[in-house]
């Protein structure tokens, strides 16, 4: 049986407290604009998961729940192996409220105060807002644009990814916002860079599922285990008001030090 998607549907989201449309003069100063900036659709929930979340309402008690155990875990690697072709354990799976959140608490493990992150700019707002928060530098590298696409200039990152404060690349892949799907090649030379000068990387996913281009997971180029992989299915699926997160912690220490 099919879903059938009514994509001509106009659902009218004011009153719903959601951001694209209720705060619009809070976000832009003018109440009569139409928002383009957030990323989040218009379209209804796909109808599985509403019929999902229907059942789950029907047993009417929501408890205390656990995350640690095969369904939800199982549910997210399996996800990988089907759509991508890449193996993650399932054991090195971690549950969190939300993608920055996560990566934030990695920051926080993997640097000090006062040392580097390295980013690819033009980077994702909340990046650079979290950093700033947590008294971690920002190391940008501009991507160079080329031909109508954007690329890695690749002596700067080297050069960054060199400093002695440099500690983490927080890679956002796919790129927001420039859409940039990084290539095999792309990702390897990143790997190298990074296991060269020992810097960690947190690869932030959450665009994943939304590429025309082949995306392909950190897991598989990273040449240790010195890696984070974060993401959800809120831009995939459209829930980011559902919350959770979920990152693949490779490193045992790391994991346990994410978990305390």
């Amino acid at each position: 049986m099919h879903d059938i998607y009514d994509l001509d549907r106009v659902v009218d989201r004011h009153g719903t407290y959601c951001t694209q449309w209720d705060y619009v003069a809070d976000r832009f100063g003018h109440a009569d604009l139409l928002p383009f900036t957030i990323s989040d659709m218009d379209f209804e929930t796909a109808p599985c998961i509403r019929q999902t979340l229907a059942t789950r309402l029907e047993h009417g008690v929501f408890g205390y729940s656990r995350w640690n155990h095969d369904d939800f875990k199982g549910a997210v690697s399996n996800w990988f192996a089907s759509r991508y072709g890449a193996s993650l354990d399932p054991d090195t799976l971690v549950y969190g409220p939300s993608v920055i959140y996560v990566i934030a608490q990695l920051v926080s493990l993997w640097s000090a105060p006062g040392e580097g992150v390295l980013v690819h700019t033009p980077a994702y707002d909340a990046f650079g807002n979290m950093l700033a928060a947590n008294d971690r530098v920002l190391l940008p590298c501009p991507l160079k644009k080329e031909q109508g696409s954007y690329h890695i200039d690749w002596t700067s990152f080297e050069q960054q990814a060199a400093r002695p404060d440099c500690r983490i690349l927080l890679l956002c892949s796919p790129h927001n916002p420039t859409g940039r799907v990084w290539t095999r090649d792309e990702l390897g030379r990143m790997a190298a860079i990074c296991q060269r000068h020992g810097v960690k990387v947190i690869s932030d996913d959450i665009h994943m599922d939304v590429s025309f281009a082949r995306y392909l997971p950190w897991s598989e180029v990273a040449p240790d285990d010195h890696w984070a992989l974060v993401s959800s299915g809120s831009k995939s699926f459209n829930i980011p008001a559902l919350g959770g997160a979920y990152a693949f912690i490779a490193n045992a220490e790391a994991r346990a030090a994410y978990l305390q």
